[in-house]
């Protein structure tokens, strides 16, 4: 059986073996040498990641390019996806974010604990049924101290149990709140994968 819910033995090695687990947060970074050929090419594209492949375990990291000197660009690795089948990336799933707040559109703290977090939807425990009439709506979503993400929350499924509701819902996002979602959840991911190991 996998020591992790949503990764293989073989996935979890190699995060391990990519990621310090003494500083989880720390961003990864490379020096890349360009030549001048190449540069506007870069600079046009429209999408740039890094592929790792090791065995049957596929990584994919988004690239954001900074422009240093003529001859050298920063380049910074967001978080990865693994990619299954050969075709499909796999959201990375939070359980039991910490740090986190949903409120409603007007303002008021929303009745509702979330369960767990991907970077397009999330499970809601709640003693209220959350959706009645309508199969959407609209909340803020507080990462942190200082970013407040607005979704409209698209009702997947929910399920009355004994004493409370639980609410499968889908959401998207604009690029930039997507990025900063992806690398919320994936720092949650890294700090949940170290505190298992350290008990």
């Amino acid at each position: 059986m996998p020591a992790h819910r949503y990764l293989t033995d073989e996935e979890l090695q190699l995060l391990n073996e990519l990621y310090q687990q003494d500083q989880p947060e720390a961003l990864l970074s490379l020096t890349m040498a360009i030549d001048a050929n190449i540069r506007p090419l870069l600079e046009q594209a429209s999408h740039l990641e890094l592929k790792l492949e090791l065995g049957n375990v596929k990584l994919h990291f988004p690239v954001t390019l900074k422009h240093q000197v003529a001859t050298e660009e920063q380049a910074e690795l967001s978080p990865p996806s693994i990619i299954t089948d050969g075709f499909h990336p796999r959201a990375w799933r939070l359980p039991s974010p910490q740090d986190l707040q949903l409120y409603q559109a007007n303002g008021r703290p929303l009745a509702a604990e979330i369960r767990d977090l991907s970077i397009n939807g999330m499970r809601l425990l709640s003693r209220r049924c959350l959706f009645r009439s309508q199969p959407s709506k609209k909340v803020l979503l507080k990462l942190g101290q200082e970013q407040v993400l607005a979704l409209r929350l698209q009702l997947v499924r929910q399920h009355k149990g004994r004493h409370f509701w639980l609410t499968a819902v889908q959401f998207e996002l604009a690029m930039a709140d997507r990025m900063a979602l992806s690398d919320f959840v994936f720092r949650g991911f890294l700090q949940e994968i170290n505190k298992r190991q350290q008990e």
